[in-house]
């Protein structure tokens, strides 16, 4: 296997999606998102966001961008125009820290993890919830007790949300209701000790790949 570098000199690139033939991402100490056509390396800003850290994307049912406020707890929309208007306001429902990862399912049904400790304030870590966004914008609590909730993905028949928990070394399955609500809470994979997953994707196979960090590999 052999690898090709087709852009460099970002500054802490995360949340890479692949969308119309290009690569999506987030520069997070850019507060930019990108989006970069693999054969040529050309680069295009899509949004640039107002907040510190962009930290994860996805897209609604209608086209638009989601974005996840990094270090604040609002979750943004990006208008046709390219500029971000706040979508939902989570701070009712995050009590603390920063929200993280996104995923939406076909219905528009946006699913948002993080919060539980203040990280940056050098907290000790406690679980946090999953926010359910409804497809006008409301947002609730749907799941709690999720150990520093990274990575999530949602099977292809849309019935179940994987997250990934990287301080319990698992990833957990849901079942997703019709008005987005989550059920059925159990675990999908124990990954066992020392693991610790972040960003993950599922493939063709329905396989669920995810990165690990601090050992350095993808399983």
């Amino acid at each position: 296997m052999s690898t090709t570098t087709i852009l460099d000199r970002l500054r802490f690139p995360e949340s890479t999606r692949w969308r119309d033939g290009r690569l999506w991402l987030c520069n997070w100490l850019e507060s930019e998102v990108l989006a970069v056509d693999p054969a040529d390396g050309s680069v295009e800003v899509m949004a640039t966001v107002p907040v510190p850290i962009p930290f994860c994307i996805d897209w609604l049912p209608d086209g638009r961008l989601l974005v996840t406020g990094g270090m604040g707890r609002t979750l943004f929309a990006r208008a046709d125009e390219g500029t971000l208007e706040p979508y939902a306001d989570l701070t009712g429902v995050v009590a603390k820290g920063a929200i993280n990862e996104i995923v939406v399912d076909r219905r528009g049904h946006a699913f948002v993890n993080g919060g539980g400790y203040d990280m940056m304030a050098g907290e000790e870590p406690a679980p946090g919830p999953i926010v359910g966004v409804t497809p006008d914008g409301l947002a609730r609590e749907v799941a709690d007790g999720i150990h520093f909730g990274n990575g999530m993905a949602i099977t292809p028949d849309g019935a179940t949300l994987i997250v990934a928990e990287s301080h319990a070394a698992r990833l957990t399955a849901f079942a997703i209701g019709e008005d987005g609500s989550l059920s059925d809470r159990r675990v999908w994979a124990d990954l066992g000790q020392g693991a610790a997953p972040d960003g993950i994707c599922l493939d063709t196979d329905r396989a669920v790949w995810y990165a690990d960090v601090p050992n350095t590999h993808c399983v």
